[in-house]
């Protein structure tokens, strides 16, 4: 007996040896039968080409999928192969403004240090005015604002009064003069005491530190140009602390310093900071104004300290203020008491380091 071949329609399959009839037949090809119409033959226990069923060792395959490309491949024609980007890293565009501001900002200050006299004073007593400006505006941010007009003038009044006449650049005048008004204004205009009390002690904060720098320019009994020179190490070693601070922690940092205040600073960064300020009054404190080397060490470490406490003391204030800078005045660096923080503290330090040692 002839055994009936398949017809050419995959539907019209007859009967086999064994009398399976053409349906069943049919329904097994389009379901569970390995061979599939056409002649193709699934692999055991995956899908035949073009079909669905079970991958081996994992899930159920829908759909004609395509297939992935082998690694190192070139992508499937009519894909767009993406192009390399040109565009700079983040932190290098953020560091242009950075630098060039700091350019502008260190020609300004060498050039009125370097000539003295009226000019610098301006320069100091606009710088503190600015200050104050910025340090009101975050103190205005707290339960208790300081007033505007007591912080201003006292902390220009304390930074001018090294080179002001007479009485007036006397504490014993200045500090009882802003008490009383303070506190007169304070019942006149029913201002809360602590906001009194925060404008005084920024008043103090500011013009303190500003002062010193005049103090130290004009310090008593030295030679002409001792005092320029002084200004210049504590400016230049406050500027290396925070310079070296600064790419030292970008380059290495890994360990948090006071992470609950500036989480951004780093070990690694305020040891680069402490090395910058040592180098420079090391060096220039022997050489420029006949320091003792010993004094000269002292003196550096004692403004990476200070500088790095100044810059961790402005941080808190602008935290619990809830702003990342004091203002805008200088691009890339935030506001101006952003790069007075280090300074405002330094001053007042090596000004009583050096009356403690009778620098003359």
């Amino acid at each position: 007996m002839t055994t009936p071949r398949a017809s050419g329609t995959p539907g019209a399959l007859a009967a086999d040896a064994g009398g399976t009839p053409a349906a069943s037949l049919d329904a097994t090809v389009a379901g569970a039968d390995p061979t599939v119409a056409g002649g193709a033959t699934a692999p055991p226990g995956g899908a035949p080409p073009g079909g669905t069923g079970p991958v081996a060792g994992g899930p159920a395959v829908t759909g004609n999928a395509p297939a992935r490309p082998a690694p190192g491949s070139a992508p499937p024609s009519g894909e767009a192969t993406p192009e390399p980007t040109t565009a700079l890293p983040a932190r290098r565009m953020d560091l242009l403004p950075r630098l060039l501001s700091s350019v502008v900002l260190i020609c300004l200050v060498v050039s009125m240090i370097w000539i003295g006299g009226v000019p610098l004073d301006v320069l100091i007593g606009v710088a503190a005015a600015l200050a104050a400006w910025e340090l009101a505006a975050l103190l205005g941010r707290l339960p208790a604002p300081a007033p505007r007009w007591l912080l201003i003038a006292l902390a220009v009044w304390l930074a001018e009064r090294a080179v002001l006449p007479g009485a007036g650049g006397n504490l014993e005048v200045i500090l009882p003069v802003a008490l009383g008004a303070g506190m007169v204004a304070g019942v006149l205009f029913h201002s809360p005491w602590e906001g009194w009390a925060a404008g005084l002690g920024g008043g103090l904060y500011l013009g303190i530190g500003l002062g010193s720098l005049l103090g130290l320019y004009h310090w008593p009994g030295a030679s002409p140009g001792v005092g320029l020179r002084l200004v210049a190490i504590v400016v230049a070693a406050v500027v290396a602390t925070d310079t070296l601070a600064y790419f030292t922690g970008h380059a290495l940092g890994r360990h948090p310093f006071f992470p609950a205040i500036s989480p951004k600073k780093s070990v690694e960064g305020a040891v680069g900071g402490a090395v910058g300020a040592v180098l420079v009054a090391g060096i220039a404190g022997p050489l420029v104004i006949s320091l003792n080397p010993v004094a000269a060490v002292g003196m550096g470490l004692l403004i990476a300290v200070v500088a790095e406490g100044g810059d961790l003391a402005e941080s808190a204030l602008k935290r619990q203020a809830g702003v990342k800078d004091s203002g805008r005045l200088i691009p890339g660096h935030g506001g101006l008491l952003d790069r007075l923080d280090g300074l405002l503290l330094a001053g007042p330090a090596v000004y009583c380091l050096l009356v403690l040692i009778g620098f003359h």
